[in-house]
């Protein structure tokens, strides 16, 4: 049987080593000080906080830019705010009425002229459009 170290046994031992340079480096924490078995004194009571007026802000059309088309990711997977003008000669998967808001991946609610898709972070993709990674919602 050999010495040498191999690469599986190295996987083993690599966690390990994370851990234990976690708690080298971690900060130390001193034992809390032993209390006193004389009572202290009653603590005074805080006055209450003013209550906290919201305004309420008018509602936000969207916090975040709509994917552009010409952008590199949206022209790779074939993104188009409008799913009827899909290039169906290149994306054979298109079938009409495939669209982002009955898509798996698309994040908006119900009724949302747009929403988030996991595809495009930071931005939103319209309801109506469509891409190549659509997926049937469950």
């Amino acid at each position: 049987m050999t010495t040498t170290p191999t690469r599986r046994r190295f996987i083993e031992i690599v966690p390990f080593a994370g851990v234990a340079l976690l708690a080298a480096c971690s900060p130390k924490v001193d034992p809390p000080a032993a209390v006193a078995d004389t009572p202290a004194a009653p603590a005074a009571m805080p006055a209450p906080a003013p209550p906290v007026v919201q305004e309420s802000a008018p509602p936000m059309a969207s916090a975040m830019p709509l994917v552009e088309e010409s952008a590199a990711q949206a022209v790779a997977l074939g993104y188009v705010a409008d799913h009827t003008r899909a290039d169906t000669v290149k994306f054979k998967s298109y079938v009409a009425g495939n669209q982002c808001s009955n898509c798996a991946l698309y994040q908006g609610q119900a009724g949302d002229a747009e929403g988030a898709c996991p595809l495009f972070p930071g931005k939103h993709v319209a309801a109506a459009g469509w891409c190549n990674s659509w997926v049937k919602k469950a």
